[in-house]
């Protein structure tokens, strides 16, 4: 009867296995080599790849088109995380949430405990849940970057504004202010503008395309502000110290929403908490009426 037990780790690796065939490096093909003599296409050079892409890169291909698997690509540019990574640590996760009851079931069914496929079954919405587990963390992720970046956004406003205050040019007056601060907001705008001057694009051009990747309509504003100046000449210090100006109220209103969530939230805990001393309190009383 003990090689009845054997049966479900056979299937269990030859699915690991089959997964694992489709991740690694294959030998090319000499015939398909041959054929790409002297075209100029770029190809897909997965061998060259890490385990990382080459997981990413195969689970972007199967996902489904529906919107619990749309990738949040505004949120991962603005953490800084490829959609690689991110597919792949979601994949690792899923496949561990997927096959590790199974292989504890293994062990119990070697022990005579329980069957193979009771502790099983557990896989599958253990691997569901791993799977959407990274999102939240994503999430969370991105809306304190998000704080975090709107808040430095309305530093920048003022230095674009001093910028220009003291005669720089609309383009040149962005990149000083740039290089002023040493925060990861101030490097991630400061490699825009530098890849905008690369390229030859306006940089006003550029933070409006950086700011709508990443979900911060913020930026958006200092480049249409910026763009009148360098377009049309307008003077635009006045414009950039009131924006500033608004957008430091704004910010300061969220953050009292927020301690006022934060407070409501506190209000429960400290409700039960005072009804525990309370009972503590009347415990004795009551128990002493009830005696006599």
């Amino acid at each position: 009867m003990w090689q009845l037990a054997l049966i479900p780790g056979v299937i269990a690796g030859l699915g690991v296995a089959l997964v694992l065939s489709q991740l690694l490096p294959k030998q090319p093909q000499l015939a398909a080599a041959i054929t790409r003599l002297g075209n100029t296409a770029a190809v897909d050079a997965k061998t060259d790849a890490s385990f990382e892409v080459r997981v990413g890169s195969w689970v972007r291909a199967r996902l489904p088109d529906l919107p619990g698997f749309t990738l949040p690509t505004r949120n991962l540019a603005l953490v800084g995380v490829s959609v690689n990574k991110y597919l792949s640590d979601k994949a690792l996760l899923a496949a561990f949430g997927l096959i590790a009851p199974s292989l504890f079931g293994l062990f119990l069914q070697v022990l005579g405990v329980v069957p193979f496929y009771l502790p099983a079954l557990l896989g599958i919405p253990l691997g569901v849940a791993l799977w959407f587990g990274p999102d939240q963390d994503l999430k969370a992720k991105a809306a304190t970057a998000r704080e975090e970046f709107s808040r430095a956004v309305a530093v920048y406003l003022e230095l674009v504004a001093a910028e220009r205050r003291r005669g720089a040019p609309a383009g040149h007056a962005l990149l000083s202010a740039a290089q002023v601060g040493r925060s990861w907001v101030f490097v991630r705008i400061r490699q825009e503008l530098t890849r905008a001057q690369y390229a030859g694009t306006p940089p006003w051009d550029a933070l409006t395309t950086f700011s709508e990747e990443i979900g911060v309509p913020e930026l958006a504003d200092v480049a249409k502000i910026v763009r009148l100046s360098g377009e049309e000449g307008a003077s635009v210090y006045e414009t950039l110290r009131a924006r500033g100006k608004s957008l430091r109220v704004q910010l300061l209103n969220n953050e009292h929403t927020h301690a006022n969530e934060a407070s409501e939230r506190m209000t429960i805990p400290m409700t039960m908490l005072a009804m525990v001393f309370v009972g503590i309190i009347l415990t004795p009383l009551v128990m002493n009426l009830l005696i006599a």
